[in-house]
């Protein structure tokens, strides 16, 4: 049975087509009306849902100066409540944004058939009634058979079950300052899909890990065989697997010239060893130094980029790990970058990394994955001057990866730094907490559906809460964020208690 909390009513210049105010009813029956409650009204069009944004509390007896000033001077103001009982004229307005007017397909009011936009204001004197969860749970676009449970809806409680398909197809953005919850919530998605049930379907997860903030994930006896650490101290990029053109993405200063050059040693290199196709950087380097014709100048230019190449220690005869046998479905294969400092290699792996799991997706020899990409910013800049080799691949992955079933999750704590071209195209966004007046411009830059209130309101989140909005949802809706299954022993120490364990390692 649908529970009426109060009567539609003209109120300043309300209602309108977006927004219509109501009284609210004085006993509601334990029933607690707050913003962000869910509510609905019927209206001449149908039945306009709406989220009550405001309530302003009114009192005729104290908008007068004279009666304030009686009330405060007034010794014992139980005779003044006797002669002037304020209380009974006190009444709560909730003033409501119109989300959607719901068309049903059948008088029980349970089966929605379509929603659609609101042409007509709601009519005074109407009934208002809290939305029943099955209805909003229709309504914001929830899963309640194989979502993923994210947490619970403010206010309602009920659970977050978000679908999906419509939240990794189309790729989604996890923003937040530092400390606000962004690995805590990229915890919670990755138990969820590690966990669902396997003839639901789930694809396999490859996470960049800067920091090393996953790795409590294998020592999870649920997930024993589930994750794979992958340590980038002993990662290898397979030579042979490389043209001459992506020698120049990884050394920009070698020419045309020198281009031409390279090419014709490495399809010298490929001829010779057609049985074995093994050859290292040192090979193509001996090869050019053994050629007695050729350009002398330009032969030792390409041996001092090679060179430098070499002693980044990242390239080998053939590639570690072999990227077509790490993914798996509902498998996590973590890439841990702690012990990496510097940002142009860890951008050449991120890069490598990107460009042949999305080749190997698109030759279908590897099922469909979601890439999560941690620290995004590092590997994806906004500023032209800040060149990264890596975000060319994940721009085209962002704008191109939806078609081969190849899913991108950005994480960043700077969104004003992250390529505005990746971020717009990540059709779902969870917002924690951001309070940078320059991201937040950022993010409205990036996408339509954050507007300044919008803005306004994910400064003033918690810890915990977030706002998703974009694919995964109808509407945007607000979200506490569940609590983790598992926790790494790492966050439970205090950073006294770390203090005090503490103990210098002694230099061999």
């Amino acid at each position: 049975m649908a529970i009426k909390v109060g009567t539609v009513f003209n109120y300043l210049q309300l209602p309108n087509v977006s927004k219509f105010a109501f009284v609210i009813n004085k006993r509601q029956d334990g029933t607690f009306i707050q913003k962000g409650l869910f509510v609905y009204t019927k209206s001449s069009e149908g039945f306009l849902i709406g989220i009550i944004e405001e309530i302003v509390l009114l009192n005729e007896y104290f908008t007068d100066a004279l009666t304030i000033k009686a009330f405060n001077n007034n010794d014992n103001p139980n005779i003044l409540k006797g002669l002037f009982p304020s209380e009974d004229f006190e009444f709560a307005i909730a003033v409501v944004k119109c989300l959607g007017l719901i068309k049903f397909r059948d008088k029980d009011m349970k089966e929605i058939e379509r929603v659609q936009r609101m042409s007509y204001p709601a009519s005074p004197g109407k009934g208002v009634y809290i939305v029943e969860e099955d209805i909003l749970n229709k309504f914001l676009g929830f899963d309640i058979k194989f979502g993923l449970n994210l947490g619970q809806v403010k206010v309602t409680n009920s659970e977050a079950l978000i679908n999906m398909n419509r939240l990794l197809n189309k790729h989604f953005a996890i923003l937040s300052i530092s400390g606000g919850g962004k690995s805590y919530l990229t915890s919670v998605l990755i138990e969820e899909l590690l966990t669902r049930n396997k003839d639901f379907g789930t694809p396999s997860i490859i996470l960049l890990d800067v920091h090393g903030e996953y790795l409590y994930l294998k020592d999870i006896p649920e997930f024993k065989d589930k994750v794979k650490i992958q340590d980038i101290s002993y990662f290898q990029i397979g030579i042979p697997k490389l043209s001459a053109y992506s020698f120049k993405k990884y050394q920009e200063q070698i020419s045309t010239v020198q281009l031409r050059e390279l090419s014709k040693y490495i399809k010298k290199l490929r001829k010779e060893r057609i049985k074995k196709n093994q050859y290292t950087l040192n090979d193509i380097i001996e090869e050019i130094e053994n050629e007695s014709d050729g350009n002398k100048s330009t032969k030792q230019a390409l041996i001092g980029w090679l060179s430098e190449l070499e002693r980044l220690f990242l390239f080998g005869s053939q590639e570690n790990p072999s990227l077509d046998k790490v993914v798996n479905n509902q498998e996590i294969t973590i890439f841990n970058f702690q012990k990496e400092i510097s940002i142009r290699k860890k951008q050449i792996i991120v890069d490598y990394i990107c460009y042949r799991l999305f080749d190997l997706r698109r030759k279908n020899n590897i099922p469909p994955f979601l890439l999560v990409v941690e620290e995004a910013h590092q590997f994806c800049p906004e500023a032209a001057h800040s060149k990264a080799l890596s975000k060319p691949i994940i721009e085209m992955l962002a704008r191109e990866g939806r078609k081969f079933m190849a899913c991108l999750c950005l994480i960043s704590q700077r969104p004003k730094k992250l390529s505005t071209t990746a971020l717009s195209q990540c059709n779902s966004k969870l917002v924690l907490n951001i309070k940078n007046p320059y991201d937040l411009k950022h993010l409205m830059d990036s996408s339509e559906a954050i507007t300044k209130e919008y803005a306004s309101m994910i400064s003033s989140l918690g810890v915990g809460e977030m706002l998703l909005m974009g694919n995964a949802v109808n509407y945007p809706v607000f979200i506490d964020v569940r609590k983790r299954r598992y926790k790494s022993k790492s966050e439970e120490i205090s950073l006294a208690q770390f203090c005090l364990n503490w103990q210098k390692k002694e230099l061999k």
